[in-house]
């Protein structure tokens, strides 16, 4: 019988040939909103106000890419599991099982926020210029947001197959898309916030529809079939069960992030939003081969947690967080070298540029410590401990984030330390609570060590 690719490579070559092709994916669907953003900071005199916009509408932004991930990595994690058993009937089962609950997810929170548009936009503080170019955004968005979890779901499971070049190129396709659609109807025809979300809806469209047609051409897509309500809901409770711990981080990182802006806004104004905007998401961009290398190898983990092979479990992981420590420490001397260059293709307002740099430099003073715990929740994920992920969320978002942004502004601002503004002092919170976040990983991690894998 001719072997897979799990089994025909070593563990290096297997973990280059998944990440390569992950990071290369989601720093290109990471470009999305990074691609909404340019646009926004170049729209001449709303561009501030189109910022600030984007700014207050991450958080809910934050929250959707959480629902999607629900189902989407849980899928692909259950699918290269029986595909290392050689079960193809519980696969199958699997993929059905994911992809409707993709869709029920995606429709359901559309359709909600849909519904409380109004309310949302009232809690994040969109008023006047900057609450009607976020609500011509947001009524788009929603329509995108259920292509963008079907996208998500259906290029995870190409990965799963051992296909992530291919699921590479249908990203890169529609970023592509994207930005030419951005660029047309922003420029072209005019339309402003609205012609950025409607680039960003057709982006996610056609990766959607190239996604289901490349699974069925290569004979992937599920066996479709009558799944008793019994045998859904506990295959439905166990791909949420996986996928609710990164949900769970990501959801309460959304809900920092809504604390973020509120006491940016108060202690510094929606200026401080725009700045925070531009910073944040260069941040996420380089974050995404940290976050792409360990996606990547949570379906190879997978493979040998289904087989029993503990030994090259163990190989991939600590190769896997040298790889990202070693990143994180280029990128960070990178910063602190070229970072108001790079920053330039959001905005070419001065002021703007000036202060967005002095924030990047904070908040990349611990980035060489992010692949270490990334690198250790993946491991918790894939080994059914799940609740130990959502522990190191609740860790960093919970206990740490949330009390350092309330307390540092009066603290910095009572005491005069360093001379650092108030509304500055909040972006000490980030690398402070990555600190306690990797502490408690470790703490965490050291049973798992001890057994070797």
């Amino acid at each position: 019988m001719e072997q897979n690719l799990y089994e025909r490579q070593s563990v290096t070559r297997l973990i280059f040939m998944f990440s390569i092709p992950a990071i290369f994916s989601l720093i290109v669907e990471m470009l999305t909103a990074v691609v909404d953003t340019s646009f926004a900071g170049h729209l001449g005199n709303q561009s501030e106000s189109a910022l600030a916009a984007m700014g207050l509408l991450s958080p809910v932004q934050v929250v959707f890419v959480a629902l999607q991930t629900l189902f989407a990595i849980s899928t692909a994690i259950m699918v290269s599991n029986y595909l290392g058993s050689g079960d193809s009937k519980r696969l199958h089962t699997y993929f059905q099982t994911g992809f409707l609950m993709t869709l029920i997810v995606g429709i359901g929170s559309a359709l909600a926020a849909f519904l409380l548009m109004d309310p949302i936009l009232n809690l994040l503080g969109a008023e006047g210029e900057v609450r009607t170019l976020a609500q011509s955004y947001f009524r788009i968005y929603l329509l995108s947001v259920v292509f963008s979890s079907v996208g998500y779901t259906l290029t995870s499971v190409i990965r799963a197959f051992g296909n992530p070049t291919a699921e590479a190129v249908i990203i890169t396709l529609s970023v592509l898309i994207n930005i030419i659609g951005n660029t047309i109807f922003t420029f072209g025809m005019h339309l402003g916030m609205t012609g950025i979300a409607l680039g960003t809806l057709l982006s996610e469209l056609i990766c959607a529809v190239i996604s289901m047609m490349y699974l069925q051409r290569k004979g992937q897509w599920f066996h479709a079939k009558r799944i008793k309500l019994k045998e859904g809901l506990a295959v439905s409770f166990s791909l949420f069960k996986i996928g609710f711990a990164q949900t769970i981080i990501q959801v309460l990182a959304g809900a920092t992030a809504f604390i973020v802006n509120q006491q940016l806004i108060s202690t510094g104004g929606t200026s401080h939003v725009s700045i925070w905007n531009i910073a944040n998401k260069l941040y996420m961009l380089l974050l995404m081969p940290i976050i792409g290398i360990t996606q990547a190898v949570q379906t190879i983990i997978s493979y040998f947690n289904g087989k029993g092979d503990a030994t090259k479990k163990a190989a991939i992981v600590k190769k896997t967080m040298g790889y990202s420590v070693a990143y994180g420490v280029i990128i960070t001397l990178v910063i602190y070298w070229l970072g108001q260059p790079m920053l330039h293709i959001f905005t070419s307002d001065a002021e703007v540029l000036s202060a967005a740099t002095a924030v990047i430099k904070v908040i990349f003073v611990t980035f060489p410590l992010l692949g270490i715990t990334y690198t250790i929740m993946t491991l918790f994920q894939v080994t059914g401990k799940e609740w130990h992920v959502v522990m190191l969320g609740i860790t960093r978002q919970v206990i740490a984030m949330v009390p350092l942004v309330v307390m540092l502004p009066w603290l910095f601002g009572t005491y005069s330390i360093w001379n650092v503004s108030p509304a500055f002092s909040i972006f000490f919170a980030i690398p402070l609570a990555d600190a306690a976040t990797l502490f408690i990983s470790l703490i965490l991690s050291r049973g798992v060590w001890s057994r070797r894998l």
